[in-house]
This record gives structure tokens, C-alpha cells and sequence, in this order.
């Protein structure tokens, strides 16, 4: 794809820009994935309002469970990452993405939104592998929140059963937070299901129920960076409704899969100043 015809279009959407955004080196790692930030536009989500019915609790890394490690032959099945594995090219990548999202936020922790530009494209597997990036810190943790309730492949990406998720928290009072949270099998990571609500999404997620429950997953543990796995953008309405609550925003784009004119309409549909930049796949 012709960087310099993609990096013109995104110039027709400057109105929705924030001014003068900070220049940064993109990504290259070769023909690995790749980032290239267009626009930042940092949102702290102190600035949201607690509901007095949720208290913000403090945690630590300590009690984070893993009943069920993952193996390195299942890792490798799941194409995550780790330490030690052969492929230190794609293992880097991930590290670069990291510090790259890093540096674009001024907050300790940070919430980043991934979403994919092909609508027939899942980006749990990037998803995943960002916040193994996160968790690679040894004094820090990450939780992947699957909010696409359309997708299933996250039970398969996991050792732990999943049953009940984040539609079913914000539909029923007596679900509580540790229902919903699970043991990945990797060590500092912990996963939340989309739930068993899909129709009802859009709705839930635009709620001050959701809103709420972001706040606290942010807070509960000051060294937890939290990764937003979204449906694809211009296949339904969730991921514009996400990326209100998220620092950052990443888009995926299946390499020689998704056309210059997808691209444009999905950073456009979530706004160009809310986009903090792509990810090429392979």
C-alpha cells in the first residue's frame, strides 16, 4: 500500500483533528506489523465521574490468580506472544507498539481500544497480544476486555471456562466484578467476555452502568493497563461508542486485505483525532 497516498487521505479529515498533534516516528520493524500515529488525543478517564454505588478498590499484583498456566506449544497454537520465543522480530513489534502507546499518554496506566478496518476481520489476537506486551513488565498487569459479542475465539485463546461476561454485568445487579474477571493462563493477565447479551450491546456499552465499571477497572490497580478488543468499525456500532472511554484507539488492517477507501472510512466513522494510529498485519 502507498504510505504517502494513505497519509493525503487522512488530511481531508483535519477538521476533526486536534490541533497541532505532537509528531512521532511510526513503527518498522520490516514487513511486521506496523504503526504509523496519525492524531492523539489522550482522555484521562480521571476526568469520568465515579457512581457512588461503585467504589474504586486498590489491588496489587499479588493477588492476581494463574490456577492454569498456559504452555508454550499452546501459545504458540494461539500465535501470542512470549518471552523467549524464536520469532524475536514479532515479539519486538509488540514491544515498540507498547512504548509507542506509552509515550502517547500521560497517565501511568492507560486504556487502549482495539478495532479492526475489515469487517470480516477479528482483532482478538492483536488484542491479546498487546496487553501480553503490557503484562512482559514485571511490575505491571494487564486485562484484555473482549467487548466484540459478536466474536467466540477468545475461550479458545484462554485456559480458563468462560461463562458470564460484561453484557451480562451491566444487565444484572447481582452479577459482581469478580464474576466476570478470569485467569488467562498467561502470568499478569486477566480477561473479561463480551457476555451473553449481543443485541442489547450498543446500548449497554453507551450506558453510565459502563461507564462506571471502566472507571473502576482503571482504578482497582494502579499498575494495570487495560486493552478494549472492539468489533470491526464499519461493521456495527460498538467501537464508536468504546473509544469515548479509552486513551488510545488502534486500528488493525489486515495486510493487502483492506482498501485505502475502508481505511479512510473507519477513521473517519470513530473520528481522526480519537485514532492514535494502525497496526499492519500480516
Amino acid at each position: 500500500m502507498d504510505q504517502d497516498k494513505l497519509f493525503r487521505a487522512f488530511e481531508k479529515n483535519k477538521a476533526g483533528r486536534i490541533q497541532e498533534p505532537p509528531k512521532r516516528p511510526g513503527i518498522g520493524v520490516d514487513d511486521l506489523p506496523d504503526m504509523r500515529p496519525l492524531a492523539v488525543a489522550t482522555k484521562p478517564l480521571a476526568s469520568l465521574a465515579l457512581n457512588e454505588g461503585l467504589m474504586a478498590r486498590k489491588g496489587s499484583l499479588k493477588e492476581m490468580r494463574n490456577p492454569e498456566p498456559m504452555t508454550v506449544n499452546e501459545m504458540k497454537k494461539n500465535k501470542l506472544i512470549y518471552t523467549g520465543m524464536k520469532n524475536r522480530a514479532v515479539l519486538n513489534a509488540y514491544r515498540e507498539l507498547r512504548i509507542k502507546l506509552v509515550d502517547q499518554s500521560e497517565s501511568s496506566n492507560i486504556t487502549v481500544m482495539i478495532s479492526s478496518v475489515d469487517t470480516s476481520d477479528n482483532s482478538i489476537v492483536t488484542a491479546m497480544n498487546l496487553a501480553i506486551s503490557f503484562s512482559l513488565d514485571f511490575h505491571s498487569s494487564a486485562l484484555l476486555v473482549d467487548c466484540n459479542p459478536y466474536g467466540t475465539d477468545l475461550q479458545s485463546m484462554v485456559t480458563s471456562p468462560l461463562t458470564i461476561g460484561i453484557t451480562d454485568y451491566i444487565m444484572a445487579e447481582e452479577v459482581g466484578l469478580e464474576d466476570m474477571l478470569y485467569p488467562s493462563g498467561i502470568e499478569r493477565v486477566s480477561v473479561i467476555p463480551p457476555g451473553n447479551n449481543p443485541s442489547s450491546a450498543v446500548e449497554l456499552f453507551s450506558s453510565q452502568a459502563m461507564q462506571d465499571l471502566i472507571y473502576e477497572l482503571k482504578n482497582r490497580y494502579s499498575d494495570r493497563f487495560i486493552v478494549i478488543n472492539a468489533p470491526p468499525v464499519l461493521a456495527s456500532s460498538e467501537a464508536r461508542v468504546l473509544t469515548r472511554y479509552c486513551d488510545l484507539t488502534v486500528l488493525t488492517v489486515p495486510y493487502g486485505k483492506a482498501n485505502l477507501d475502508a481505511i479512510e472510512d473507519a477513521v473517519e466513522a470513530l473520528g481522526a483525532a480519537n485514532v492514535s494510529g494502525l497496526v499492519y498485519q500480516q
